[in-house]
C-alpha cells in the first residue's frame, strides 16, 4: 500500500477509534521510525485540498529545506521533491491534531491558575500605554505596540513578528519582522483581513534575530506552540523552541476575505483606498481619510467572513503568554496574563512606566463578552479535523463560520 494512503487510512481510523484525539499524531510520528514519509503529500490532501487549510503557515516556516510557497492564505508545495521526510508539516498544522497534553507544562501557565471557558490565566487587566505616540497609532488601548517596543529598547527582545500593510491598501495585511520603534509604530492598529504574520519567522531565522516576539490571532498562536514544541525534535523546532521568548495571541471571532474590503466600500458608497481605519464594536465602525465615521451592520458584513475560519475554535488565544483584544473598556486594551513570561513582560514594562491599569471591574462588559464570544467559537464543534469540508459547505450552500454550528446546518436538530 502507498505510504501516504497507509498514513491517511490510520489517521481516520484514529479519529474514530483513539480514545483522545492526542492520539492521533501517532498516524505520522510512527513514520519517523521507518525513515519518514512524504507528508508533504498527506498534508496537501488531507487539509489543503480539503479547504481546510486555515492559513496559518506553520507549515512554511517549519519545513527546513523550503518546499512550500504561500499564496492566496494558503501554502502550495512549489519544491516538493525538495521533501527530505522529515513529517514536521503534518505535526506543526494546528488542524490536524490539538496540542499534545503536556503543553500547559512546557508553557508554564502562572499561579494562581483560574480556568475559564476562555483558557487558564494568572490575572487579567485593561491596559493602556502611557505614550503618546502609541496610543494614536494604536487601535485600543496600545499595550502590544508598548510591550514591543520597550522589549527591544531594553535588549529583552530582538524582534517582533507582527502584521503590516500592503503598499496601497491599508486594509490588506502582510507579515512583517519589526526590529525598532518606529517598524513597530507602523504595523499598528487593526486590521480584519488575514495576514499570515508567521511567515516573518522566516526573515528571523535567517538573520538569526533573536529572542523574537510573535503576534498573532488564535490560529498563529497554536501554530507556533505546534512548531516550539514538536513531538519531533529536529533543527529547526529547536530554534523557535530556544528564541521565541514571547507569544501575544489577539481576541479573535473572524477574520474577513481581502474582497470584503471592497464590499464594504460598495455599501458605504466610498472608494475602498479612502478607509482609514475598521473597527469592531458590536457593529462595523469605518473610519474614512477626511475624518468622517461610518457604521455598518456587524451582521451584514460577516457574510464575507474568511470560510477558513469555522476551523479555529478558539477565540481568546489560549495557549499565548499573553491575550489581548480592544473589548469593554473604550481606548484600553482587554489583557489576560497567561504565562509566567507574560507577566514577567507586563511587570517589566509597567515597572518602567511604559503602561497603566485598571481593574476589569471598571468595565464588567468586557467579562462578558469574553465568555460569551469564546463560547460562541465552540458551541456544538468537533475538532477541526472532523468537520466538513469546503466543498461539503458548498454542497450545503452555507459558508459562515460564524453561525455554521449554531444556526446553519451544523446545528444541533430540534429532536436531539
Amino acid at each position: 500500500m502507498d505510504r501516504i494512503q497507509r498514513v491517511n487510512n490510520r489517521y481516520q481510523q484514529l479519529m474514530q477509534q483513539a480514545d483522545s484525539p492526542h492520539e492521533w499524531a501517532y498516524a505520522w510520528r510512527t513514520e519517523i521510525n521507518r525513515g519518514g514519509f512524504r507528508a508533504v503529500d498527506f498534508l496537501m490532501q488531507t487539509v489543503v485540498d480539503a479547504g481546510k487549510c486555515i492559513g496559518c503557515a506553520s507549515c512554511v516556516t517549519i519545513c527546513p529545506v523550503d518546499v512550500f510557497d504561500y499564496t492566496d492564505e494558503q501554502p502550495i508545495d512549489t519544491r516538493t521533491d525538495a521533501c527530505v521526510q522529515c513529517v514536521l508539516c503534518a505535526d506543526v498544522c494546528p488542524i490536524l491534531r490539538p496540542p499534545d497534553q503536556d503543553l500547559p507544562q512546557q508553557l508554564n501557565f502562572r499561579e494562581p491558575k483560574t480556568q475559564e471557558s476562555y483558557g487558564p490565566y494568572s490575572y487579567g487587566q485593561y491596559v493602556r500605554a502611557t505614550s503618546g505616540d502609541i496610543q494614536q497609532a494604536s487601535q485600543d488601548g496600545g499595550l502590544v505596540s508598548a510591550l514591543l517596543i520597550h522589549g527591544l529598547e531594553t535588549g529583552t527582545l530582538g524582534g517582533a513578528v507582527l502584521g503590516d500593510v500592503v503598499d496601497g491598501n491599508r486594509q490588506i495585511g502582510e507579515p512583517r519582522l519589526a526590529t525598532d520603534r518606529e517598524s513597530v509604530l507602523a504595523c499598528a492598529g487593526s486590521r480584519y483581513t488575514y495576514s499570515p504574520n508567521l511567515i516573518a519567522l522566516q526573515q528571523a531565522v535567517r538573520e538569526n534575530i533573536s529572542p523574537i516576539a510573535v503576534v498573532g490571532v488564535p490560529c498563529q498562536v497554536d501554530g507556533t506552540r505546534l512548531q516550539q514544541h514538536s513531538g519531533i525534535r529536529l533543527e529547526l523546532a529547536n530554534w523557535y523552541r530556544k528564541n521565541i521568548s514571547l507569544v501575544i495571541g489577539l481576541f479573535c471571532s473572524e477574520a474577513f476575505t481581502h474582497e470584503s474590503i471592497n464590499q464594504l466600500a460598495q455599501i458605504l458608497e466610498v472608494d475602498p483606498l479612502s478607509i482609514a481605519n475598521i473597527n469592531i464594536k458590536g457593529k462595523v465602525v469605518v473610519r474614512m481619510d477626511n475624518g468622517d465615521v461610518h457604521g455598518v451592520s456587524l451582521k451584514k458584513y460577516r457574510e464575507f467572513a474568511r470560510p477558513a475560519c469555522l476551523y479555529c475554535l478558539d477565540y481568546g488565544a489560549e495557549n499565548a503568554d499573553i491575550a489581548a483584544g480592544g473589548i469593554g473598556l473604550d481606548g484600553w486594551t482587554y489583557t489576560l496574563v497567561r504565562t509566567e513570561r507574560g507577566h514577567q513582560a507586563l511587570q517589566a514594562a509597567l515597572a518602567d512606566g511604559w503602561l497603566e491599569t485598571r481593574p476589569l471591574s471598571d468595565e464588567p462588559r468586557g467579562e462578558m463578552l469574553m465568555k460569551k464570544l469564546s463560547a460562541d467559537k465552540k458551541k456544538n464543534r468537533p475538532l477541526p479535523a472532523q468537520m466538513p469540508s469546503l466543498a461539503e459547505r458548498q454542497a450545503l450552500n452555507y459558508l459562515d463560520p460564524k453561525t455554521f454550528y449554531t444556526k446553519g446546518p451544523g446545528a444541533p436538530s430540534e429532536e436531539s
